[in-house]
């Protein structure tokens, strides 16, 4: 290990208070707010012996108008301070209380007395034309967390954390009742498998000693082990609800807390990219839990990657799934309870082993995240970006007691510049991309909001920048070095850094962001856009054909000279320095050849003969998989020219629909609830909507519905169902001894899911192509792939949209 290094990075985190606060404190591993006046700090030594202490807590808010208190009083000769702000933003005021109890009723006082007085949602407000008088975000931990500068694991590296994994498992029984996945809390508990990240596992189970002495037991378990982290996959949508749901049915105190506190739990949503979750939030005193699906999908929302978030799946896609695994379906459980048990318990513990996988893989960058940031560890793994720049900024201004910005009005007008110029089945391709565009826009352009009055903003982009360096360089020399270990911990470190990098422009143009502004953000973008057509204008000159522009990065065909990849890089290295100054492209793949189907959706075929689907049009998870697999095998097929493959291709598909060979999860499909049954049915009745096939089969099954729940359905019957609402079935009620699927509405589907070759084609080839015709057996001769060149009227700026970022 380089201690100097080591050294220098420590050193930049103490005495850098803009990024990480102004109180060094060390080794902060949980918290919770004891009293109406304290909050109690738990911290874990080098030893791993955990200690804690009270500190009084201040509550505050800002206030635009020191008058709007000027006739609130406390009762029994309670004080308050009233801080006036320097600078010229909106709240110029800060009031700062003793209790909780006082500033709540403070904010009651103001929101009585003041057409606009809203407490402390600033957001909602906001939306509907009108900005709140006071601003105050978090809890008492957060607050504590903001006006001391404190942060949690400062002084550790990810290792030193101690996390425990959880998940059970429950006696249901398929044949007593049908699955709808939605009910919490009415089987048993009969397993709960627990691990750590020391190598420590244990299954505990109820054969025995039965549900009620097993949830007992678990509870002794968490608090004699103590973790700082409980970590499990789906925690909050299945296990936490169902232990607190069976531990109220026994009238046992579910208090896995420190102090043997109990957790409070209430309903939240968390937003990836298009889907909306709902769910219940659980926070344990003094520890932090860590939904490894949620980490998943916040993984996937870039990759675009993942065909299912189900823990079996991701530990195959990432690779650590053991070749000895047990898997046991869901059906099968209440058997095996009774006959096979050491199975069951071996699947059991498997589970939590992949979870403590997962999350080693996909947590680092949310812990050297929180080492920044005034929150619980569990609070950052699960917010938006913009509340991150947002209290960064906040703590800040806290800190030298200057005047907070309102949001500003309005909205972005441009976007990335993005254009598609060639479509068809294309190549050699060389991909290239401007190395941190944004970044490297607002740092050479000195961007700033107008309300930043501090210049915080470009402050912490330059740190974070600097930072970022650093400790990229650091996790490449370590890694050179064979300290796997700390070059791991170092580039989770740099990713953290990258994080807020990336969310910076996205904050000037949030709608809800205080220090927001959509000028700056605008001047971004159209220097962007100018970059690009630069780009596109130094590649041309040197004989390049463009294929797709996407904001920075771009897709070309070399000119013919141009064969091997050091003439590529080389290539890309002289139009790198015809760009501005701070504005440098990069070398980012070779690639054999590339499908080029619309806008941000295409394919690359690596020279190992790899394929890669990029966009949603083509990796959409909410299609039937057969469709999935027939778009991948058939743009494999297109790469190699393999017309008579194609063909083949769809008639296997054709004849496993017709003759009921597709198992149920190639041809059943999953979606998310976007709202709850109620609101559902209130709708329907209304007329504000149609009959839906997975609300009318969730209403069928009976069952509790929120928004972000899943039905996983298939379509039966037969003749044409394209009016399926009342044709849905759950997917585990089809039987592969006797299939019900409907072949009409699939074999359409399929047909819908051949339209993606269409542009490839001359349409009376398409035709023949995706036939059944077997009077004439088919014939690839003199059927030629369709190169198109596209009109770039229609193309050029994105539009850019509110909303959370």
């Amino acid at each position: 290990m380089n201690r100097e290094a080591m050294e220098s990075i420590v050193s930049d985190i103490v005495n850098n208070t803009l990024l990480y606060g102004k109180d060094g404190e060390e080794r902060i591993v949980g918290a919770y707010q004891r009293s109406d006046t304290l909050v109690r700090i738990f911290n874990r030594t080098d030893s791993g012996k955990v200690t804690f202490h009270d500190e009084p807590c201040y509550p505050y808010f800002f206030l635009s108008e020191s008058t709007l208190l000027s006739n609130f009083r406390i009762p029994n000769g309670g004080k308050y301070w009233p801080v006036a702000l320097s600078g010229n933003n909106f709240y110029r005021s800060l009031a700062i209380f003793q209790r909780w109890k006082d500033y709540r009723e403070a904010l009651d006082h103001i929101a009585r007395n003041s057409r606009t007085g809203m407490g402390d949602d600033a957001e909602e407000p906001t939306a509907r034309g009108f900005v709140p008088n006071t601003y105050s975000k978090g809890d008492a931990v957060t607050q504590y967390m903001m006006q001391t500068g404190k942060t949690f694991f400062k002084g550790m590296i990810f290792d030193d954390l101690y996390r425990m994994q959880l998940d059970i498992e429950t006696l249901y029984d398929p044949k007593n009742k049908p699955r709808t996945g939605i009910g919490i809390g009415e089987d048993e508990i009969i397993i709960v498998s627990l691990s750590d990240n020391r190598g420590w596992e244990k299954v505990i189970h109820g054969k025995e000693q039965g549900e009620k002495a097993l949830l007992e037991q678990l509870v002794d378990i968490i608090s004699e082990r103590n973790p700082d982290v409980i970590e499990g996959h789906n925690i909050f949508g299945f296990d936490l609800p169902y232990l607190q749901a069976r531990c109220s049915f026994h009238s046992i105190p579910f208090a896995i807390g420190r102090d043997g506190l109990v957790p409070k739990s209430y309903p939240a949503s968390i937003r990836f990219a298009e889907r909306s979750i709902d769910y219940l939030f659980f926070d344990i005193p003094g520890r932090n839990v860590i939904d490894t699906l949620f980490l998943v999908q916040s993984y996937d929302i870039s990759k675009r990657s993942m065909q299912s978030y189900g823990l079996k799946a991701v530990a195959r896609h990432f690779g650590f799934a053991s070749e000895n695994r047990t898997y046991v379906d869901y059906s099968e459980i209440a058997d095996l309870w009774r006959g096979d048990t050491d199975r069951l318990l071996r699947y059991a513990l498997d589970d939590v082993r992949e979870t403590c996988k997962l999350s080693s893989l996909l947590s680092g960058s949310n812990f050297y995240l929180t080492q920044m940031l005034p929150f619980t560890y569990a609070q950052t793994a699960r917010m938006g970006q913009a509340a991150k720049i947002e209290a960064l900024m906040t703590r800040e201004y806290l800190r030298v007691k200057h005047s907070l910005p309102k949001p500003s009005a309005g909205r972005q007008q441009f976007g990335g510049y993005t254009a598609v110029f060639l479509k068809g089945v294309l190549g050699p391709i060389v991909y290239a991309d401007v190395e941190s565009l944004y970044p490297s826009i607002m740092l050479s352009s000195n961007i700033c909001p107008r309300t930043d009055e501090l210049r915080a903003f470009p402050g912490i982009l330059t740190d974070l920048k600097a930072l970022r360096l650093k400790t990229k360089g650091m996790a490449a020399d370590e890694k050179a070095a064979g300290n796997g270990q700390l070059s791991a911990n170092y580039d989770a470190m740099q990713s953290s850094f990258k994080i807020l990098i990336n969310a910076m422009y996205g904050y000037l143009g949030f709608a809800g962001g205080i220090f927001n502004d959509f000028a700056e953000a605008d001047r971004v973008t159209s220097t962007g856009q100018s970059i690009a057509r630069q780009m596109i204008r130094e590649f041309e000159a040197e004989g390049c054909r463009i294929i797709e522009v996407d904001t920075d990065g771009i897709l070309f065909i070399p000119p013919d000279s141009v064969t091997t990849e050091a003439q590529e890089r080389d290539l890309v290295q002289k139009v790198s320095t015809l760009m501005p100054e701070g504005i440098r492209i990069g070398f980012d793949g070779r690639f054999r050849k590339m499908i080029s189907y619309m806008k941000k959706n295409y394919a690359l075929l690596d020279y190992s003969m790899t394929m890669t689907l990029k966009g949603s049009s083509l990796t959409s998870r909410s299609g039937e998989k057969f469709g999935r697999d027939l778009v991948e095998r058939g743009f494999k097929k297109l790469l190699a020219e393999d017309i008579d493959g194609l063909h083949n291709l769809y008639t296997h598909y054709r004849n496993k629909i017709l003759n009921h060979e597709l198992d149920i999860t190639e041809f059943s499909r999953t979606e998310s609830m976007k709202s709850s049954l109620e609101q559902y049915l209130g709708d329907v009745q209304a007329g504000k909507r149609q009959r839906a096939v997975t609300y009318e089969i969730a209403r069928r099954k009976g069952g509790r519905i929120t928004k972000g729940d899943r039905i996983t359905y298939y379509i039966s019957g037969s003749g044409n169902a394209s009016a399926s609402f009342d044709r849905g079935k759950a997917a585990d009620e089809w039987r592969a001894d006797a299939p019900d699927e409907n072949t009409a509405f699939y074999l359409k589907r399929l047909d819908e899911h051949c339209q993606k070759f269409l542009p490839f084609f001359k349409p009376q080839d398409f035709s023949m192509i995706f036939s059944d015709d077997t009077l004439f057996p088919f014939s690839a001769e003199g059927i030629m792939l369709q190169e198109k060149t596209v009109s770039q009227e229609s193309q050029g700026e994105e539009n850019v949209m509110d909303g959370e970022q």
